[in-house]
């Protein structure tokens, strides 16, 4: 079969599965849950979200740190009727936060969650022995020194680890469905394509009854219909690379080295990670283990907000946002008169917030 009919039909196949809401299947996997765990990971989410979040908050101090696309603020602000200081306070502040939160998600689910799981046997997903290693000889580098090493790390790729019989899972966390760029595949394939041989051969060292290794991609939300192709991208470009389909009617979407056949790498996406994290081995006995990450963090928020203050450090925050907002003015009489006529007050509101994007603070009038 030619290569590109190869990878079209790949990727037809792993977009082709869909998942329909139940409330009756849900409702039997509440049935499953294990409270005690909810309770633990609460407690864990607690800790890090009342260190966190705060840290977050603070982090934006100045106008400057709301910069934001002048070409869709514009849009933006036309289409949602944006017209004050305040409104716009809200949308920047709003956006920065959710994306600051976004892109911190994973680093939550490593600290918080994963360590709780697999819901089978002793052993629990862990930072890689060898990542470990590897970053303890970091110590003591200037940070220009320690990113010169890291481009020649061999885990950096890699975030958590277990053993289970005789078979070693190594995973990759992404927090979200379009979260992997054209970079980080290139960075992904490049690591499975340069290194899967010396993460094998690491597991061999380390756990000597480890004969298999899983190289996993986990996406912690979304579906295999609304992500990106991002990691599908990686899986046929591995194609190229060593890796050949190892059933694509029984394992879909799994490769396998095309040498040994004992080095596999998929992706696993949404309650599928969920349910990996769970029980890698037999992933469709946790399917449950989602509502569990849910139930969690939920409990873990409701506490958390009422300790942290939140909402006064935040209103806090937009009326400070606001009021810088308000300073970015443009005299009317300092506009030719074909801008006064041509241009609304709504519209000139919006063009002089879009320029500042390309400044970065006012000049004292004084």
């Amino acid at each position: 079969m030619p290569s590109d009919n190869r990878q079209k039909n790949l990727y037809k196949i792993l977009k082709a599965q869909k998942h329909f809401f139940s409330s009756d299947e849900i409702a039997n996997y509440f049935r499953d849950i294990d409270r005690t765990r909810i309770d633990n990971l609460a407690s864990r989410i607690s800790a890090y979200v009342e260190v966190f979040m705060p840290k977050t908050l603070k982090k934006k101090k100045t106008l400057r740190d709301y910069k934001t696309n002048p070409y869709v603020l514009m849009t933006s602000a036309n289409v949602m009727g944006i017209d004050n200081e305040r409104v716009l306070a809200d949308f920047l502040f709003n956006t920065k936060f959710y994306m600051g939160l976004e892109t911190s998600f994973g680093k939550l689910i490593e600290a918080a969650f994963t360590d709780q799981y697999p819901i089978i046997g002793e052993n629990k997903w862990t930072t890689p022995i060898e990542k470990e290693t590897e970053f303890a000889g970091l110590e003591g580098l200037s940070t220009e020194e320690k990113a010169r090493q890291r481009k020649n790390s061999i885990w950096r790729e890699i975030d958590k680890s277990v053993v289970i019989g005789n078979r070693r899972f190594i995973l990759s966390i992404k927090s979200g469905p379009n979260n992997i760029n054209d970079t980080q595949v290139a960075a992904m394939t490049d690591a499975i394509i340069s290194h899967h041989k010396d993460w094998a051969l690491a597991t061999h060292a380390t756990y000597p009854g480890s004969l298999l290794l899983d190289i996993v991609i986990g996406i912690s939300y979304g579906t295999d219909q609304t992500t990106n192709n991002k990691e599908n991208q990686i899986l046929v470009k591995l194609l190229d690379s060593g890796f050949i389909e190892e059933d694509r009617e029984s394992k879909p979407g799994v490769l396998i080295d095309q040498t040994t056949h004992t080095i596999r790498v998929y992706r696993v996406i949404g309650r599928d990670f969920w349910a990996f994290l769970g029980n890698p081995i037999t992933p469709n006995t946790a399917q449950h283990v989602f509502l569990e990450a849910l139930l969690a963090l939920v409990k873990a928020l409701n506490v958390s907000r009422e300790r942290m203050g939140l909402e006064d450090k935040i209103e806090h925050k937009i009326q400070t946002l606001a009021h810088a907002l308000e300073t970015l003015q443009i005299s009317r009489g300092a506009l030719p008169s074909w801008v006064i006529d041509a241009y609304s007050e709504d519209e000139l509101f919006w063009l002089t917030k879009a320029i500042s994007s390309f400044y970065d603070e006012e000049r004292s009038r004084h």
